[in-house]
Protein backbone atom coordinates (compact mmCIF):
# COMPACT_ATOMS: atom_id res chain seq x y z
CA UNK A 1 0.00 0.00 0.00
CA UNK A 2 1.13 3.51 -0.75
CA UNK A 3 1.02 6.35 1.74
CA UNK A 4 -0.42 9.79 1.07
CA UNK A 5 0.21 12.74 3.35
CA UNK A 6 -2.69 15.06 4.13
CA UNK A 7 -1.96 17.95 6.50
CA UNK A 8 0.36 15.95 8.72
CA UNK A 9 -1.71 12.77 8.70
CA UNK A 10 -0.77 9.67 6.80
CA UNK A 11 -3.52 8.00 4.77
CA UNK A 12 -3.07 4.55 3.34
CA UNK A 13 -3.99 4.13 -0.30
CA UNK A 14 -5.89 0.88 -0.85
CA UNK A 15 -6.34 -1.28 -3.92
CA UNK A 16 -9.78 -1.91 -5.36
CA UNK A 17 -11.11 -3.27 -8.62
CA UNK A 18 -13.87 -1.39 -10.38
CA UNK A 19 -15.84 -3.06 -13.12
CA UNK A 20 -19.09 -3.29 -15.01
CA UNK A 21 -21.26 -6.23 -15.99
CA UNK A 22 -20.89 -6.63 -19.75
CA UNK A 23 -23.46 -7.49 -22.39
CA UNK A 24 -21.81 -10.89 -22.75
CA UNK A 25 -22.59 -11.57 -19.06
CA UNK A 26 -19.05 -11.18 -17.80
CA UNK A 27 -17.16 -8.50 -15.89
CA UNK A 28 -14.67 -6.04 -17.32
CA UNK A 29 -12.58 -4.37 -14.62
CA UNK A 30 -9.52 -2.32 -13.84
CA UNK A 31 -7.36 -1.84 -10.78
CA UNK A 32 -7.98 1.46 -8.96
CA UNK A 33 -6.60 3.06 -5.82
CA UNK A 34 -8.36 5.19 -3.24
CA UNK A 35 -7.99 5.75 0.50
CA UNK A 36 -11.40 4.27 1.47
CA UNK A 37 -14.23 2.29 -0.06
CA UNK A 38 -16.66 5.06 0.91
CA UNK A 39 -14.60 7.69 -0.91
CA UNK A 40 -14.45 5.54 -4.03
CA UNK A 41 -18.18 4.81 -3.84
CA UNK A 42 -18.90 8.54 -3.71
CA UNK A 43 -16.61 9.15 -6.67
CA UNK A 44 -18.18 6.38 -8.75
CA UNK A 45 -21.74 7.50 -8.00
CA UNK A 46 -20.82 11.06 -8.99
CA UNK A 47 -18.77 10.54 -12.15
CA UNK A 48 -20.18 7.22 -13.42
CA UNK A 49 -23.77 6.71 -12.24
CA UNK A 50 -25.02 4.88 -15.35
CA UNK A 51 -23.85 1.69 -17.05
CA UNK A 52 -22.51 3.68 -20.02
CA UNK A 53 -20.66 6.05 -17.69
CA UNK A 54 -19.25 3.10 -15.74
CA UNK A 55 -18.06 1.47 -18.96
CA UNK A 56 -16.29 4.66 -20.07
CA UNK A 57 -14.79 5.28 -16.61
CA UNK A 58 -13.36 1.76 -16.37
CA UNK A 59 -11.78 2.04 -19.82
CA UNK A 60 -10.42 5.54 -19.20
CA UNK A 61 -8.91 4.54 -15.86
CA UNK A 62 -7.54 1.28 -17.19
CA UNK A 63 -4.63 -0.02 -15.22
CA UNK A 64 -4.15 -3.77 -15.30
CA UNK A 65 -7.41 -4.24 -17.20
CA UNK A 66 -9.13 -7.63 -17.17
CA UNK A 67 -12.07 -8.26 -19.48
CA UNK A 68 -12.76 -11.92 -18.74
CA UNK A 69 -13.40 -12.85 -15.11
CA UNK A 70 -15.65 -15.85 -15.86
CA UNK A 71 -18.65 -13.90 -14.56
CA UNK A 72 -19.36 -12.24 -11.23
CA UNK A 73 -18.24 -15.33 -9.29
CA UNK A 74 -14.86 -15.26 -11.00
CA UNK A 75 -14.57 -11.52 -10.34
CA UNK A 76 -14.98 -12.20 -6.63
CA UNK A 77 -12.52 -15.10 -6.45
CA UNK A 78 -9.48 -13.08 -5.20
CA UNK A 79 -11.46 -12.05 -2.11
CA UNK A 80 -12.75 -15.51 -1.22
CA UNK A 81 -9.45 -17.35 -1.52
CA UNK A 82 -10.42 -20.07 0.93
CA UNK A 83 -13.22 -21.23 -1.37
CA UNK A 84 -11.80 -20.32 -4.80
CA UNK A 85 -8.14 -21.14 -4.29
CA UNK A 86 -7.28 -17.92 -6.17
CA UNK A 87 -4.67 -15.76 -4.45
CA UNK A 88 -5.27 -12.05 -3.84
CA UNK A 89 -2.08 -11.03 -5.64
CA UNK A 90 -3.23 -7.40 -6.05
CA UNK A 91 -3.81 -6.97 -2.31
CA UNK A 92 -7.42 -5.97 -2.98
CA UNK A 93 -9.52 -4.44 -0.21
CA UNK A 94 -12.77 -4.72 -2.15
CA UNK A 95 -14.54 -4.86 -5.47
CA UNK A 96 -16.95 -2.43 -7.10
CA UNK A 97 -19.28 -3.59 -9.82
CA UNK A 98 -21.86 -1.65 -11.82
CA UNK A 99 -24.77 -4.04 -12.29
CA UNK A 100 -28.55 -3.87 -12.09
CA UNK A 101 -28.40 -0.13 -12.80
CA UNK A 102 -26.17 0.89 -9.88
CA UNK A 103 -22.82 0.41 -8.17
CA UNK A 104 -22.38 -2.53 -5.79
CA UNK A 105 -19.53 -3.34 -3.40
CA UNK A 106 -18.12 -6.58 -2.04
CA UNK A 107 -15.41 -7.04 0.54
CA UNK A 108 -15.60 -10.84 0.44
CA UNK A 109 -16.25 -11.60 -3.25
CA UNK A 110 -19.58 -13.25 -2.43
CA UNK A 111 -22.03 -10.70 -1.02
CA UNK A 112 -22.75 -7.60 -3.10
CA UNK A 113 -24.31 -4.53 -1.46
CA UNK A 114 -25.53 -1.47 -3.35
CA UNK A 115 -23.28 1.43 -2.40
CA UNK A 116 -26.34 3.54 -1.59
CA UNK A 117 -27.65 0.97 0.93
CA UNK A 118 -27.72 1.68 4.66
CA UNK A 119 -25.57 -1.40 5.27
CA UNK A 120 -22.75 -0.16 3.02
CA UNK A 121 -22.90 3.39 4.34
CA UNK A 122 -22.62 2.16 7.96
CA UNK A 123 -20.06 -0.61 7.46
CA UNK A 124 -17.68 0.35 4.66
CA UNK A 125 -14.23 1.44 5.74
Amino acid sequence: MKQAHNKGRIKMIKNFRIGYYTLREDVCSTLYQKNTAKALAEQLQTVAPTWEDAKHFVHLAQWNMVDDHAGVDGYGDPLCTRISGVQNTENLEGLFLHMKGKWHYSDDGIDWDPVDSDYFIKNAA
